[in-house]
């Protein structure tokens, strides 16, 4: 036998497990939220640092006195800078005779897969003038 009510506000006993259920709705989403917004400040971490080592990179390979020495020295400076190698790939460009400046590029994997996003490529690049007190061999 069914019961109808009358239409009326709904007491306390007629929104009983509202809350739970809610929660199974909402929390899920919350928790995609965090997870994005932590995938989101790391890349952007990443970045500020993969900049930085490249202008250091740049700033190093401009007083070297030649090639091979502007290389080792980039090298070294992206080393110190970022540190667990995720940053290998270190190209200097410019460094030959008539050259005025120096231009350093990084190529950079970032390994996010403890967010299960795999890895984010992260380039760099940073221009510094060369010394022009530096007596160099080409």
């Amino acid at each position: 036998m069914l019961t109808w009510r009358a239409a009326g506000p709904l007491t306390r006993q007629a929104e009983r497990g509202s809350l739970t259920v809610e929660f199974v709705l909402l929390a899920p989403l919350l928790i995609v939220l965090m997870l994005f917004l932590v995938f989101a400040g790391r890349v952007v971490e990443a970045h500020g640092q993969v900049d930085g080592a490249a202008r250091d990179a740049a700033r190093a390979a401009s007083i070297a006195r030649s090639s091979a020495q502007a290389v080792a020295n980039a090298r070294a400076a992206v080393n110190a800078d970022i540190r667990g190698g995720w940053c290998p790939n270190v190209i200097v460009n410019g460094f030959v005779p008539g050259s005025t400046a120096v231009t350093v590029t990084l190529n950079c994997s970032l390994n996010l897969t403890f967010l299960d996003f795999g890895t984010v490529t992260i380039n760099g690049a940073a221009v510094a003038p060369l010394d022009q007190f530096v007596a160099r061999t080409f």
